[in-house]
């Protein structure tokens, strides 16, 4: 498959991205988690891959329980049957948000062998779910303003989903997950090595982002988040451009 940029940033005034040769991409993970509400948005989308995301489902056995995360699995892969059976376009591809791989930035960054043995587990145990896929899409999203450690963790994370016999197309954002406090609402300075990663080592890969956490969202006292304002100049940007004429 030729290797294709997916668009699922959501900026403030953001314009059609399709113009700098990304590509659209469905993304299911508001509804219910039955078969019939995924089929029915299946039977709706024009895109060419479908993304349904049930990562509020258990899985990963090293922190829950065997019996939940083969529950979460069986739901999801009812609704992955649904949405291959029902998809507009015939020959759409269909995968989840992370799961296939267990996301884990410590494990490959700080390793031993009782933890990397673990986490392999946990990434075989889902491999359930990444038989009924037709492509694996890990979480690669950055966490730490440390271009080293990301790509240790990048490398770790696409070679346990290669190990599902996929083609592989991971989710990337251009500024920091939220989730760190220190780097939050931040731009990634080594996006560019980011996106280079993806295109040497994936299939694929898929644009996240685009809103800007306010305390709210994290439960906290203060103000709601909100779309990022879009910024023709954003530094992100020219590096999507560069990798684009590579494509050419």
């Amino acid at each position: 498959m030729p290797f294709t940029i997916y668009n699922l940033l959501a900026f403030k005034n953001q314009p059609d991205l399709k113009a700098e040769g990304l590509e659209p991409v469905s993304w299911y993970s508001r509804g219910g988690f039955d078969p019939v509400s995924v089929g029915k948005w299946a039977s709706e989308q024009d895109s060419e891959l479908l993304i349904v995301d049930f990562e509020a489902l258990c899985s990963d056995v090293r922190v829950q329980a065997a019996e939940c995360v083969a529950q979460g699995h069986a739901q999801r892969i009812e609704s992955i049957k649904a949405a291959k059976r029902d998809k507009k376009v015939k020959s759409a591809q269909v995968g989840t948000y992370a799961v296939c791989p267990v996301s884990d930035y410590w494990t490959p960054v700080m390793p031993s062998n009782e933890k990397l043995l673990a986490w392999r587990g946990s990434n075989r145990f889902n491999s359930v779910l990444a038989d009924e896929l037709d492509v694996i899409c890990p979480s690669l999203y950055a966490f730490y303003d440390d271009a080293k450690g990301y790509e240790k963790y990048a490398l770790a994370n696409i070679e346990e989903a290669y190990k599902y016999a996929k083609p592989v197309i991971p989710f990337i954002c251009p500024h920091f997950h939220h989730s760190n406090k220190d780097t939050r609402n931040k731009m990634i300075p080594y996006f560019g090595r980011i996106l280079d990663i993806c295109r040497e080592r994936c299939d694929s890969v898929i644009l996240w982002g685009g809103w800007w956490f306010g305390p709210k969202d994290l439960g906290q006292p203060g103000e709601s988040g909100h779309p990022w304002p879009w910024d023709p100049s954003f530094a992100w940007l020219r590096e999507v451009r560069r990798v684009m004429k590579t494509l050419r």
